[in-house]
């Protein structure tokens, strides 16, 4: 780079989904997109790891504590065991009434546990965070 000039922002970081539930996947990636920011979504252990493995260093973790395609607790864990892990933002959710998914999410690391009604009214407010985080960090996202 010469001298005078100034380098690019960096582009957002991902949000990282982690659920089977391809309905819920587009509620989310549509308030995503809202937001500025991308979704990378992981239903299988084998995605979960890809994405890792690829360098994938989120913005948020949003994680389905339900989900039934890979171990959700175990998905918190090796977030939080990466470098950058102990700082990521980890949502879970799970229904109300299932008190050992929101238990093993809470065990597991996740910064938050909500209700899957909660999580839902709160999710444009998550992400506009994660999004003007980014926006604080250099990321250029949203409007």
């Amino acid at each position: 780079m010469t001298p005078g000039m100034t380098r690019p922002p960096p582009a957002p970081r991902p949000v990282l989904l982690v659920s089977s539930d391809l309905l819920f996947r587009s509620r989310v990636d549509d308030v995503a997109r809202r937001a500025g920011l991308e979704l990378r979504v992981a239903r299988t252990p084998e995605q979960f790891e890809r994405h890792l493995a690829n360098g994938l260093v989120p913005s948020l973790a949003v994680v389905d504590l339900e989900c039934d395609t890979l171990d959700p607790a175990g998905a918190i864990a090796r977030l939080r065991a990466m470098p950058w892990g102990p700082k990521l933002r980890i949502v879970g959710y799970a229904g109300h009434t299932n008190e050992p998914a929101i238990r093993a999410g809470r065990a597991a690391g996740a910064s938050r546990v909500l209700a899957r009604s909660a999580f839902v009214a709160q999710l444009p407010v998550l992400l506009a965070r994660a999004a003007e985080d980014e926006r604080g960090r250099g990321g250029a996202a949203g409007p």
